[in-house]
């Protein structure tokens, strides 16, 4: 799980790249139902959309803490993604930040690696 405490996934059965727009309202609502609890331990969390998809061709969304120690923190950081805020009860979209390229690992084919400014400073 990537040091992540918990982690959700939820799929269609069908092998479908996309649903209906119910579909997609309802998957989210129970992604929210479900992620309330399961993370009640943090204060944010996210759903995040599927920009890093090893499987593209069938939807799904992954829900998780944002832990800044998790192995794919930086990851998470390029994943456009839903912020949910337990303590104030908003959700806010969170916007990928570009990294910069690594000598040490190349991104992957069709991404943007690179760092954030505050990154660069440390």
């Amino acid at each position: 799980m990537k040091g992540h405490r918990e982690r959700l996934m939820l799929y269609s059965t069908d092998h479908v790249k996309n649903v209906d727009e119910q579909s997609l309202g309802e998957a989210y609502l129970l992604l929210m139902i479900i992620g309330t609890r399961a993370f009640s331990y943090a204060t944010n969390w996210a759903v995040f959309e599927p920009a890093y998809a090893t499987v593209p061709e069938h939807w799904h969304r992954v829900a998780s803490d944002l832990d800044p120690s998790s192995q794919d923190y930086n990851q998470i950081l390029k994943t456009p993604r839903l912020i949910i805020d337990n303590e104030k009860m908003t959700v806010n979209r969170g916007i990928p930040e570009k990294i910069e390229h690594s000598s040490e690992l190349p991104p992957s084919k069709g991404t943007n690696a690179a760092r954030s400014s505050e990154q660069q400073g440390q």
